[in-house]
């Protein structure tokens, strides 16, 4: 299709078959994560939740009513969510879902405790210095061991993410107010903080220890893995400095026509983001020596520079015009989801799963625009760039998992 704008003044769709592509479920990502996470772990969350709030009355007794009222809002508000909470897809999204709703009455408990003057700064601090000894301990013991080193890959990634929350939960912000009675929900907050980090440590190390003891005889592979990062680091860049001249210019200066205003636009710049926003990513993670991240962050890079060629070369062909109907719309999606489904087969599926992170995004924007464009051209454009973007870069994981595959066996 040649890219036009086709005049969105005279462009519409029918906001009805728009609503039913909107109402759909995205396709569910294989539980790939190399370690069982047990119900137990995430009930541990809960019953802290439980503890938390049983410390906090329903209706507390403060001097300060407007506190008060505020306070009891925020505990039925906490104690509500446990209540009504959904089933995640994944054991990793049921130990966040967990962790999120144990900050959220620990803010509760420690903003209570604040307006009774149960709390100060030196207990905040104690509890602080105990979760850095922790943190210590925690990774003076990581080896990065594993059985197959592209699981081993996934799940010291997965240890890296939560030692990052952790170090952040550690952290001496804010700073704890001078009068913690006249400023209560600040407190609140320093206690979520704490709270997090001591819950997201528990789950790394429980996740380690369960990994490691379910192996006959698990290997270091902290040195294959700091290799692979800058070998994949390295391809990416390679690939990345051929497509500088794009990389570096928006749509609207990169091509001969004009492709303001339609889907070719907009599916060049989330691509072109998309690239630039994992090679921060990757940067980040080898500065802080997170190597297994950096692998995988490379490797997302290396995937959405491929995806982009493509983007470059279809745009320059007059391709990704705006869609003719709806029908077009509901092909689109079609193909998005068989893509995302056929590079989830590919072995080995944790690195697989994990790589395509940006499509599962992408499709995640392109469902929300479907949702709210009630027929409106523009919108439609939008999720339209989005649902192509799916397709294209989930067709590329296959090569990028190889990538990985090759990079941690010392090739490439």
């Amino acid at each position: 299709m040649d890219v036009s704008l086709g005049g969105d003044e005279e462009r519409g769709y029918d906001p009805a078959a728009l609503a039913r592509l909107a109402e759909g479920s995205d396709p569910t990502a294989p539980d790939a994560f190399p370690v069982r996470v047990t119900e137990a772990s995430v009930e541990r969350h809960y019953g802290r939740v439980r503890e938390l709030l049983e410390a906090v009355p329903e209706r507390p007794d403060l001097p300060n009513g407007t506190v008060a009222a505020e306070l009891r809002e925020r505990r039925q508000r906490a104690a509500d969510d446990v209540e009504d909470r959904e089933e995640a897809r994944t054991g990793l999204e049921r130990l966040g879902d967990g962790r999120y709703a144990r900050g959220e009455a620990a803010a509760v408990h420690g903003a209570y405790r604040a307006a009774t003057g149960g709390i100060d700064r030196e207990t905040v601090a104690d509890r602080r210095a105990a979760l850095r000894s922790d943190l210590r301990g925690f990774e003076g013991e990581w080896a990065y061991r594993g059985g197959d080193p592209s699981r081993a890959l996934v799940v010291h990634a997965e240890f890296e993410e939560l030692r990052e929350r952790a170090r952040r939960g550690a952290e001496a912000w804010p700073p704890f107010p001078a009068d913690p009675r006249a400023d209560v929900f600040r407190v609140g907050e320093i206690v979520r903080g704490l709270e997090n980090g001591v819950a997201t440590l528990g789950d790394a190390s429980r996740l380690r220890t369960r990994y490691v003891e379910g192996r006959d005889d698990p290997q270091s592979y902290r040195t294959a893995i700091t290799a692979a990062a800058h070998r994949l680091e390295r391809r990416a860049s390679w690939r990345r400095r051929r497509r500088h001249e794009f990389l570096d210019r928006r749509a609207s200066e990169a091509f001969e026509r004009s492709v303001e205003g339609t889907p070719a636009e907009y599916l060049y710049h989330e691509a072109r983001e998309r690239v630039r926003g994992a090679a921060d990513e990757a940067d980040d993670a080898r500065r802080t020596g997170d190597h297994a991240t950096a692998t995988l962050r490379s490797a997302t890079e290396l995937a959405g520079i491929l995806a982009f060629d493509e983007v470059v070369d279809a745009v320059e062909a007059g391709e990704y015009g705006p869609p003719e109907d709806a029908d077009r719309i509901a092909a689109a999606l079609e193909d998005a989801v068989a893509a995302l489904r056929e590079a989830w087969g590919t072995e080995p599926v944790p690195a697989s799963v994990e790589l395509t992170r940006p499509a599962r995004d992408a499709l995640r924007d392109a469902r929300r625009r479907l949702e709210d464009a009630d027929g409106d051209a523009r919108t439609v454009d939008r999720a339209y760039a989005n649902l192509a973007y799916v397709r294209l870069y989930a067709e590329r994981v296959p090569e990028a998992v190889g990538a990985v595959t090759d990079a941690l066996g010392g090739r490439g």
